[in-house]
């Protein structure tokens, strides 16, 4: 192979050997981009327990009253 056909070979390879290069800056964006996706699941997770958490301890308030009042004694408010 000459010094023209090595020319020519390169030039037909250059559109397909061409590779995406990940370079700092679209690491860097790729990894602030994960980190607010999991900021987010983060936010949305802890927001369900916390509805969950209340809504037991709203169900525990229910309770406490049915009790009082099955025992006569008047239910007290939890302040």
């Amino acid at each position: 192979m000459n010094q023209h056909d090595q020319e020519l070979l390169d030039k037909q390879l250059r559109g397909v050997s061409h590779s995406p290069r990940w370079d700092a800056s679209m690491i860097g964006m790729a990894f602030v981009v994960v980190f607010l996706v999991g900021i987010a699941i983060g936010d949305i997770r802890s927001a369900n327990e916390t509805k969950q958490m209340q809504t037991a301890s709203h169900k525990s308030h229910n309770m406490t009253t049915a009790f009082s009042l099955l025992d006569g004694v008047p239910p007290t408010t939890l302040q």
